[in-house]
């Protein structure tokens, strides 16, 4: 059955029927119906039988802990109050080597490398190997030969010439300090600002800390602002996956609604919305959960649909062309006034049996009847006689066109003679009295 395409509104409940019951004769992963073979742990005939249930549970919850599990698995249905493990154990689920793959130590240890918010390698290796302490500036005249950040001196022949000499800088570096809590530099600040301890410094090293600490800045950005946001792309994850639940109806989401219902959901969630939320990111974030679907560009909307879908739609389209049902009705009308044309119908003094089917021709009554009972060979057939409606509209038409050739007759302009070019041969009819040439064309 073709499926309906119809824009999504999102102030229309959903049509998601999906419970929260884990049906156990499935895969517990992605809980779907596949070609793929299922493996049970505790069908196993190894030494480690359902051993498999606690390397999933513990994965399960790793995945969880850190909020990369994804929002289809919830790990509530999977435990009915006596531990993961032991629900899976005692329920033998089942899971494809598709879905198990998907939930390893390798990938967990990944997703909590990523989640880890970035730190100077140096400086950890430097916190673990030393105690730090205060420290006095040392002698003037050998901070003068060291750069102050990097402790190093200049090359040989050359002498730092960059020397602190404003206050702005000295705060700027304590900033930078503060944030990335570099404790050796810290410790040199803290005898006294830059310009009192005569400060000098290699201008790459000044510029590596400031790096470093808007680097930091922008991550943790970032990062706060993805684990606020969470939660209300999760709720967004999941009106979608309902939406699109309906088989019977291909949905069409407009960017624009997605903004608008994510913005609501994150005022609702209590987070700040720091003007309006990037349409783009929010396209790719969707598109990056939803693999198989694509976004399209119409004017000065987005939409998102399958791919699936869009190959039914274009061939929909294709069979509703307006210019081609143009062309064959043009052609219908043709094929049809030819055959009125050639019509000759003569009067002999009484009607016969069929004379109305008779009078007019076989295209034309063809026509009429697929018009007023459809093209369908089932009503056609219903009789064996053509149904008098269809005669009288046909027998009106034949009278009107042949009202619109005498007219065209009586018409003829040419008084001596038609001379091969009269109005009445150009339309393949015979010349009459009625013409200007009295009917000698004819003779």
């Amino acid at each position: 059955m073709a499926k309906v395409y119809k824009v999504v509104d999102p102030l229309q409940p959903g049509t998601s029927t999906q419970g929260l019951e884990t049906d156990w004769s499935k895969c517990v992963l992605c809980q779907e119906d596949t070609s793929e073979v299922l493996h049970c742990p505790a069908e196993s005939t190894s030494a480690t039988q359902g051993a498999g249930y606690k390397t999933i549970a513990e994965l399960l919850v790793g995945f969880d802990r850190i909020g990369c599990l994804p929002t289809s698995i919830n790990l509530s249905r999977l435990d009915d109050g006596n531990g993961i493990e032991e629900t899976l154990h005692r329920h033998k689920a089942k899971w494809h080597d598709s879905c198990r793959l998907l939930y390893n130590r390798t990938k967990l240890q990944r997703a909590e490398k990523r989640k880890k918010p970035p730190e100077d390698a140096a400086d950890n290796s430097a916190d673990s190997s030393k105690k730090f302490t205060r420290k006095s500036a040392g002698k003037k005249g050998a901070s003068a030969k060291t750069c102050f950040f990097c402790d190093k001196p200049a090359p040989d022949g050359e002498s730092l010439t960059r020397k602190a000499s404003t206050v702005g800088l000295d705060i700027n570096v304590r900033k930078a300090a503060m944030k990335l809590q570099d404790k050796s530099l810290l410790a040199k600040l803290s005898a006294g600002d830059l310009i009192a301890q005569e400060a000098r410094y290699h201008l790459p090293c000044l510029l590596s800390l400031y790096n470093r600490a808007r680097e930091t800045k922008t991550y943790e950005r970032v990062w706060c602002g993805q684990n606020e946001s969470w939660p209300a792309f999760a709720d967004l994850v999941s009106y979608i996956e309902d939406t699109r639940m309906d088989s019977l109806a291909a949905p069409i989401f407009k960017l624009s609604d997605l903004v608008d219902l994510y913005t609501t959901r994150l005022e609702q969630l209590g987070t700040d919305v720091a003007g309006r939320v990037h349409s783009t990111d929010l396209k790719k974030r969707v598109l990056a959960y939803f693999p198989d679907m694509e976004a399209h560009k119409q004017g000065r909307d987005v939409v998102l649909i399958s791919h699936e879908d869009v190959g039914q739609a274009l061939r929909k389209a294709c069979e509703h062309d307006a210019d081609g049902y143009a062309v064959h009705l043009a052609r219908a009308a043709n094929i049809v006034r030819r055959d009125m044309f050639k019509m000759k119908n003569q009067f002999g003094g009484s009607f016969e049996s069929n004379s109305q089917e008779d009078s007019v021709p076989v295209s034309l009554l063809a026509l009429v009847a697929m018009v007023l009972n459809g093209p369908n060979i089932k009503a056609q057939s219903s009789s064996s006689t053509m149904p008098q409606p269809v005669l009288t509209i046909s027998q009106l038409l034949m009278s009107k066109t042949a009202m619109d050739i005498n007219d065209e007759l009586l018409r003829c302009g040419y008084k001596n003679g038609c001379r091969g070019r009269c109005r009445c041969q150009k339309a393949a009819l015979q010349c009459t009295a009625l013409c200007q040439c009295g009917g000698q064309c004819s003779e």
